[in-house]
């Protein structure tokens, strides 16, 4: 049993650093040389198509693979009914863009350049990525280690993965370690709604809602 459970852990640890790597690269060699040449319906396309094949299908696989391992099943994930009613965090979620854009710019402004379409792509990616961190990730270490540790290594984790495309950004240092400070704590909500529901919906609608608030408004 020791020697099994060593095992999954080493596979685990095998994934994580195939799929930081493989996205590192997608983000910073691929991206800049092949997507430029795209318009952007074939950008949003091919970066949805890449992140399923990356992301999705590899995790989903190894979810079925420890099924036994989950702190819950994928399937009780994503048809558990959510007894979730924290209207606070949902507040928390609206009232930090919009504090932040007041607080960095004096005042509540909409994006400049801001496109409605933008929203059709950020669902399938939203909905990718909870799964990965919070279905997967978060779901194994639940039954590994104590909440909190698993929720801090889970959102540690899910903010390491945005560094490739700040770093492709052209953010500087301090950009860089201030989007990663905000990006935290926020993942630490996301890790806490799925605990606290035990479904994937909830993390999924309000990693959402918070997506179009920081895109919609200046921050």
């Amino acid at each position: 049993m020791i020697e099994k459970r060593k095992l999954r852990v080493l596979h685990i640890v095998i994934y994580l650093i195939l799929f930081f790597a493989t996205w590192s690269i997608k983000e910073l060699v691929i991206v800049p040389v092949w997507f430029s040449q795209f318009d952007e319906l074939t950008w949003h396309v091919s970066e949805a198509s890449i992140k399923l094949l990356v992301w999705m299908v590899p995790a989903l696989f190894l979810i079925r693979h420890f099924q036994d391992d989950m702190w819950i099943s994928l399937d009780d994930m994503f048809t558990n009914k959510s007894r979730f009613s924290k209207g606070w965090l949902i507040l928390l979620f609206v009232l930090f863009p919009l504090i932040s854009a007041l607080f960095i710019h004096g005042e509540i402004a909409i994006r400049p350049g801001f496109e409605s379409n933008i929203l059709i792509w950020m669902v399938p990616g939203v909905i990718i990525e909870e799964v990965v961190f919070r279905g997967f990730l978060l779901n194994t270490m639940l039954k590994r280690m104590k909440v909190w540790q698993a929720v801090m290594i889970d959102a540690i984790l899910f903010t390491l993965i945005h560094f490739p495309i700040w770093i492709y950004w052209g953010l500087d240092v301090f950009a860089i370690i201030l989007n990663g400070v905000q990006m935290l704590p926020v993942s630490v909500l996301f890790a806490f709604s799925f605990i606290k529901t035990k479904s994937i919906i909830v993390p999924i609608v309000i990693h959402l809602l918070w997506n179009i608030l920081t895109l919609l408004f200046v921050v």
